[in-house]
């Protein structure tokens, strides 16, 4: 599929400034023009008539219904606002369904597990390393100790991924 080049884009830019979109939702309606006009210029048609196309589907009254119902869909209320983490702010005027939104959700219990299987694995390799030198292994020991503690770890890093991972299957049904 053939890509805009920056002065195409500009021109499409143009006319969402002409149409009376100035706020926020600009960048979301030029992406949805590009497409369409990359769609039109990937089938055969030339760039001016790829863009009188998009043009005439996307009137001004089509670009003002776009922009209204972006606004109703996608904005908050003040109430939410106040009650919003900095994600559900940055991805206000975003759709939220491409997964960026729910990397960033998941992404403090994926560090987090991260760290604890990073932690965990150090210490049973430490273990083992001790008792192949040592060779005499105890779980009564404090290196055996050490080992199920890892052991607990990495089966609780395991185990949380495991669940969070048939949530976001969950939720994407």
């Amino acid at each position: 599929m053939e890509k805009l080049t920056p002065q195409q884009l500009a021109t499409l830019h143009n006319h969402l400034i002409h149409t009376g979109s100035t706020d926020a939702l600009v960048d979301e309606l030029l992406d949805h023009l590009a497409c369409e006009v990359e769609y039109y210029l990937w089938i055969g048609l030339p760039f001016d008539n790829a863009l009188q196309t998009v043009l005439e589907q996307a009137n001004v009254k089509a670009v003002q219904h776009l922009r209204s119902h972006y606004n109703v869909a996608l904005s908050m209320t003040d109430e939410q606002l106040r009650q919003a983490s900095l994600d559900d702010i940055v991805f206000e005027f975003r759709n939220k369904l491409y997964g960026a939104y729910d990397l960033r959700q998941a992404y403090r219990v994926t560090l987090r597990n991260a760290f604890i299987m990073a932690i965990s694995l150090c210490m049973m390799g430490m273990t083992m390393l001790n008792g192949i030198s040592r060779r005499s292994w105890s779980y009564f020991s404090m290196w055996g100790v050490f080992w199920l503690v890892g052991l607990c770890g990495v089966t609780f890093a395991a185990v949380s991924w495991y669940l969070q991972h048939l949530r976001q299957h969950q939720l994407a049904r």
